[in-house]
C-alpha cells in the first residue's frame, strides 16, 4: 500500500451536527506510507537533489446525490515520495438530505504530465479554451456574431501550433495501492429548522 486516504466532515462552527442546506467542511488527508520504490519510477516522478516528488490528482464525487460538493472538487497536488508525508485538502460540502449519510467518494490517480518542452507552456485552461475554439471554427462564416468569427480566426492561426501536442493523462492505481479508511463511513445530518412539514390526510 502506497497511500492512506482519510476523509473527515465537520459541522459549521458553533454547531454540533451537520444540517441540511448548511455548508460543512470536508478535509481529505493523503498520507504516503512508504519511501521511494520501483513502482514510483514513472513519468510523474520528479527528482531534484535527492528529493523526489510525484504528481497526484484527487477527485471528490458523490454518485448517490446526498451531498453537493461546493467549489473545486478536484485538483493536482505535488506529493513528496517519503514515508509519512501528508497533504491535506479542504473544501465545502452541503448535505441535501437528513439521516445517516455516507461520505462522498475520494478518488486518487497518478497524474502523468507530457514532457514536450513547448507544450508544457500550455496550462489546462489553454486546452479548454482551444477545445471551445475548435467548436466555434465550424460555425457558418455568415454568423451574425463577430466575436464568434474572431474566435474562429484565432483558432485557425493557432491550430497549427497546438495541434497534435500530447495531453496530460491519468493512471489508476493498482488494487491495494491506495487504502481509503473512510470508505463506508457515515455521518448524522439533522433536518434544518427551516424545513416545511406537509401533512396529508387520507379519507
Amino acid at each position: 500500500t502506497l497511500y492512506h486516504v482519510k476523509t473527515e466532515i465537520f459541522p459549521p462552527l458553533g454547531t454540533e451536527y451537520c444540517k441540511t442546506g448548511s455548508l460543512c467542511s470536508l478535509e481529505v488527508s493523503i498520507t504516503r506510507l512508504v519511501d521511494l520504490s520501483e513502482v514510483d519510477r514513472d513519468e510523474a516522478l520528479t527528482e531534484s537533489d535527492g528529493y523526489c516528488t510525484t504528481k497526484l490528482m484527487y477527485e471528490v464525487v458523490d454518485n448517490s446525490s446526498n451531498w453537493a460538493v461546493c467549489g473545486k472538487s478536484s485538483g493536482v497536488i505535488s506529493m513528496p515520495v517519503a514515508a509519512r508525508a501528508t497533504h491535506k485538502v479542504h473544501m465545502e460540502v452541503m448535505p441535501l438530505f437528513a439521516g445517516y449519510l455516507p461520505f462522498p467518494d475520494v478518488r486518487l490517480f497518478k497524474y502523468l504530465p507530457h514532457h514536450s518542452a513547448h507544450s508544457m507552456q500550455l496550462d489546462a485552461d489553454s486546452w479548454i479554451e482551444n477545445d471551445n475554439l475548435s467548436v466555434d471554427k465550424n460555425v457558418d462564416d455568415q454568423a451574425d456574431s463577430s466575436s464568434i468569427r474572431s474566435r474562429g480566426s484565432l483558432h485557425s492561426a493557432a491550430s497549427g501550433e497546438h495541434k497534435g501536442l500530447p495531453m496530460p493523462r491519468l493512471q489508476s492505481f493498482s488494487s491495494g495501492q491506495v487504502f481509503n479508511c473512510s470508505m463506508g463511513m457515515q455521518i448524522l445530518v439533522i433536518p434544518s429548522k427551516d424545513d416545511h412539514v406537509l401533512e396529508v390526510n387520507i379519507t
